[in-house]
């Protein structure tokens, strides 16, 4: 009796030194969600996943804080890389040989916008029938912030919302501090009710349905800069089955420095920067900008390659500048602010993006 409740004291410690992530997480892409959405989890290489869970909380105006999806991950295991991806039968993906593979804990339809994942532990399996957020709104609709049983008993591990007016309400919930939450050119955008002091992104125009961890972040940071970012976030363009590309349209990726990144990496350590640009044809070593810092013009040096447009962001992703002809290889920033922003060239169907200094 003392070994077994020795044992299950030892177990206790080590899962609570132990850390684990929503490495990435695919929902609603192009074509069929299944079987080609997936969710990777990090995590201490080889550790069971005793009463973790994927719990999927409703996002509408309608009925926020509703438990929709429950991933029971009881029975498995991290692999010896420190990588578990959910996936299903029949997917077409190609996964790291030392990730664990779990298939089928889902239906293969997984709850796309509007959304907020949590990675929980807890004693109490999560169900369905649970509302996390009851207090302070009309009726059994909360006011957005999670509250009472059972989200007082999840010990939260990861988190993070995929939002849209996805009902009609006009209202969006956030339950996590981090997301992005899209902008229906179409009509207003809904209220966002979030928790105090959280960063939801809004995605102009479009409707994000990947989101990972940049390299092997561990911490909750949102920003344009993929080198302080914790996250990337982006809307996938169709085709390019099994390996998906982050749009290379504007505004479809955040931090913008991943637009046209490849997903060709399950299973194993996400990239830290868009590594898609490292091809034969657009590379780095391809264009030289000069001077950098700038205070009047940017000059674009390339090799053998025609530069069909110029895009410059600023860190918060806004588009400030766009020149679709070059005049002798120049592009005039006299009218930008001092500051840090993102040189996008667009060059033979493909983008390469720098970060310059205005003076």
């Amino acid at each position: 009796m003392k070994t077994k409740l020795l044992f299950i004291l030892l177990l206790a410690s080590f899962m609570g030194n132990a850390q684990f992530y929503l490495n990435e997480i695919m929902v609603d892409p192009p074509g069929d969600d299944n079987p080609n959405e997936y969710i990777e989890i990090r995590g201490t290489a080889n550790t069971a996943l005793t009463n973790m869970y994927i719990v999927v909380v409703e996002g509408d105006g309608n009925d926020p804080g509703d438990v929709n999806e429950v991933i029971d991950l009881t029975s498995q295991t991290i692999g010896s890389n420190g990588y578990l991806v959910l996936l299903t039968t029949g997917h077409p993906y190609t996964v790291d040989s030392g990730a664990n593979i779990a298939l089928d804990l889902t239906d293969g339809e997984l709850e796309s916008q509007s959304h907020t994942f949590f990675l929980v532990q807890t004693t109490t399996p999560p169900s369905t029938s649970d509302d996390i957020d009851t207090v302070g709104g009309a009726g059994d609709i909360g006011d957005g912030t999670p509250d009472g049983t059972p989200y007082t008993d999840w010990t939260i591990f990861d988190s993070i919302s995929l939002l849209k007016d996805n009902d009609g309400s006009g209202e969006a919930y956030a339950y996590s501090n981090i997301g992005f939450l899209e902008d229906d050119t179409s009509q207003a955008n809904p209220t966002l009710f979030a928790p105090a002091g959280a960063n939801i992104i809004v995605t102009t125009g479009a409707q994000f349905d990947y989101v990972a961890r940049i390299g092997n972040s561990t911490g909750s940071a949102l920003t344009n800069d993929e080198t302080t970012s914790d996250w990337v976030g982006g809307d996938l363009p169709s085709g390019n089955l099994p390996n998906w590309t982050i749009s290379t349209t504007s505004n479809r990726a955040y931090p913008t420095s991943f637009e046209g990144s490849e997903l060709n990496h399950i299973g194993s350590a996400n990239p830290s920067q868009n590594t898609t640009l490292s091809t034969t044809d657009i590379s780095a070593s391809n264009f030289k900008i000069s001077p950098n810092p700038a205070n009047k013009f940017v000059n674009i040096e390339s090799k053998n390659i025609k530069v069909s447009s110029v895009d410059i962001y600023n860190l918060l992703g806004s588009k400030v500048k766009s020149v679709s002809q070059l005049n002798d290889n120049k592009v005039n920033v006299e009218s930008l602010s001092r500051g840090m922003y993102l040189l996008k060239i667009n060059a033979e169907a493909k983008s390469i993006t720098k970060k310059i200094i205005i003076e």
